[in-house]
């Protein structure tokens, strides 16, 4: 009789426990991680114990459960992590991707619009040399151009800040939870398997790898004991987390890519981003970044040189030769990061050749309101309220700064450091150094033709402002003072006439070309103040020619970048459906579906009402023996 109160009581006691845990899944069916629990019911056995004196008190008494199964697959659930890895770096890098295509705009605003206006506004100055309004909307243009390399150098290294401090704050994350692993490592060690409190520490566990899974690429070994080692990349990557506990992750900038270090504080050295995750997205996207800037910085340049290289030889309006119309190299003041004024400042480089290459440093005391303007080395300092000048730099100084307000002033170059050089339009060099005219008394049909070259030094000194080329017998030029009224005037050069050839001067080559004859003569003189001359407004214009040009070499970098998006979108929508797929896997073998839940939930109850009668019966048999007169 007591076998059957204790046959029916351990079937009431199974089954409520196996309730219980349906209930749990139901309860739990919606929670992110959680991994669905079975009741594991056993039977207890109906043999002895193996000693015939002694009697198993479990045998023949029903069933009991030997603990809760929790549903994994591993094989899903890493292949779950994987394709989360995948979208989550073809993700963060489309964003990044489409921060840098948004100002990299190709219309009349943009940097392929300006340059289109500084070449147009050159061209009416060629059209129109004398022009005092064409060569002012000449210098707004290139103005213009300037601000535009400038602007696009800010938001370049804006998006580089901005990638930076996401890199940082994922590395921190990722150390959090490593470390968050390692404490759940030492409690899931000393919890019982198989239990209720053992299962709910694993799905904590496998949340954390999600996420860690979802930030950059890790391969996870799990220990019989439910434990895990955690490795980047692979099963041969470097250590993140082991049994002795977390590895501190590190990030820093290296030759225009992110690379990480394990243990920051030690010497390991560095190691490449892996291949997935959002870091890996990061990487990419400051990858990018780094080589459009690289691009538009090489563009500047180039600009810069070839325009610059272009107004050198000519002269302006005042007669004066043409020095350099744009500086590729300017200074910048940095912000500290913990100012809280609103100062204002203004800075012109009044002398470069002053200039201290270690930079500046201008700090403000709100005790006595002063500001200090000191080079980095402590070498030379000045101190004041309104404006400061020190070796060629002059700042203007105002708005609202408080004490401890710091900028770091240091050089910039390339597109940042970008700005013209001429403030008046009658000092662009639009014409040409020198001048050719055709003698009137001229019997043959040649034609003359000059061109800058520095390096031509053919006449010796002292060297006349004015030369005639005349043809002597028998095909040969001579070159001649032209103020030279000697009968006959001194040979300063002579040569055999070859058409179209370049004849070096001084300072200039002459061309000479066509039916010449003998005694024509050409004379090349310096261009005068004033001089209604276009030849070096049209070389400059000349330079924006090219295979392609540098609103095509612009439009170039644009399409890189765009192309360079749209394979990401492409990717990102491709690796979200296998995301999608392998988590909706992942979900039907370990997650809670409610149908099932419902059947297990009517079985069980059938089960434990079944019990509950046996118990009854046995109650009903023992009540009809005490019955029994």
């Amino acid at each position: 009789m007591s076998d059957l109160l204790s046959l029916g009581a351990s079937g009431v006691r199974a089954y409520q426990t196996a309730l219980d845990i349906v209930g749990e899944n139901i309860a739990n069916a919606n929670v992110p991680g959680y991994a669905r629990r079975n009741a594991v019911v056993t039977e207890n056995p109906s043999a002895g114990g193996g000693f015939p004196l002694v009697r198993q008190t479990a045998a023949g008494s029903g069933v009991n459960v030997s603990g809760v199964a929790r549903a994994y697959d591993a094989f899903l659930t890493g292949d779950a992590r994987t394709a989360s890895g995948d979208y989550a770096r073809a993700q963060t890098r489309q964003y990044w991707l489409s921060e840098i295509q948004s100002f990299l705009n190709t219309d009349t605003q943009g940097l392929s619009g300006r340059l289109t206006s500084f070449y147009n506004a050159a061209q009416d100055i060629a059209t129109d040399p004398t022009s005092l309004s064409a060569r002012d909307a000449f210098l707004s243009a290139a103005g213009e151009v300037a601000a535009q390399f400038r602007g696009l150098a800010q938001s370049f290294d804006a998006t580089r800040a901005g990638i930076k401090q996401d890199v940082d704050q994922t590395v921190d994350r990722i150390n959090d939870l490593t470390s968050a692993l390692s404490t759940l490592n030492g409690t899931i060690r000393r919890t019982a398997g198989g239990t209720s409190a053992s299962a709910s520490l694993e799905d904590e566990r496998d949340r954390l790898l999600n996420e860690l899974s979802s930030l950059t690429k890790i391969d996870v070994t799990t220990r019989a004991d439910g434990t895990v080692d955690v490795r980047l990349d692979n099963s041969n990557g470097p250590m993140l987390l082991d049994q002795m506990g977390p590895k501190l992750l590190g990030a820093q900038e290296a030759n225009g890519k992110i690379r990480l270090t394990l243990d920051p504080f030690g010497n390991s050295g560095t190691i490449p981003v892996p291949g997935s995750g959002v870091l890996a997205g990061l990487s990419d996207a400051y990858t990018q970044n780094s080589n459009s800037t690289a691009a538009i910085d090489t563009l500047a340049q180039q600009f810069v040189t070839s325009v610059n290289a272009a107004h050198r030889q000519g002269v302006d309006l005042n007669g004066v030769g043409g020095g350099d119309l744009f500086a590729a190299s300017s200074l910048a003041a940095t912000p500290s990061r913990t100012n809280t004024g609103q100062a204002t400042l203004d800075m012109q480089v009044t002398d470069e050749s002053l200039v201290f290459a270690g930079g500046y440093e201008l700090w403000y005391d709100g005790g006595t309101s002063q500001w200090t303007l000191s080079r980095t080395d402590g070498s030379a300092t000045v101190t004041g309220s309104g404006t400061l000048d020190l070796d060629g730099i002059h700042l203007e100084l105002g708005g609202a700064p408080k004490g401890g307000d710091w900028f770091q002033i240091e050089g910039v170059s390339g597109a940042a450091g970008m700005r013209v050089l001429i403030e008046n339009g009658a000092e662009v060099a639009a014409a040409a150094p020198w001048a050719a005219d055709i003698s009137a008394g001229n019997q043959g049909t040649g034609t003359v033709s000059v061109r800058s070259n520095p390096a031509a030094a053919t006449i010796p000194a002292p060297v006349p402002t004015s030369f005639t080329v005349r043809m002597g017998a028998g095909s040969t030029y001579e070159i001649i003072d032209t103020a030279d009224t000697g009968v006959p005037p001194t040979v300063l050069a002579s040569g055999a006439y070859v058409p179209g050839a370049w004849i070096p001067v001084n300072g200039f080559d002459v061309q000479l070309s066509g039916t010449i004859a003998e005694g024509d003569s050409f004379v090349v003189a310096p261009t005068a103040a004033g001089m209604a001359d276009n030849a070096n407004m049209l070389r400059m214009v000349d330079t924006r020619l090219g295979n392609p040009g540098f609103e095509g070499r612009f439009s170039r970098e644009v399409t890189r970048v765009a192309t360079n998006l749209n394979d990401t979108k492409a990717l990102a929508s491709a690796t979200l459906a296998v995301r999608d797929k392998a988590l909706e896997a992942r979900d039907a073998a370990s997650g809670v579906n409610l149908d099932e839940e419902a059947a297990d939930l009517i079985r069980f109850q059938q089960a434990y009402q079944a019990s509950a009668k046996i118990i009854a019966a046995a109650r009903e048999i023992f009540q009809t023996i005490l019955d029994i007169r």
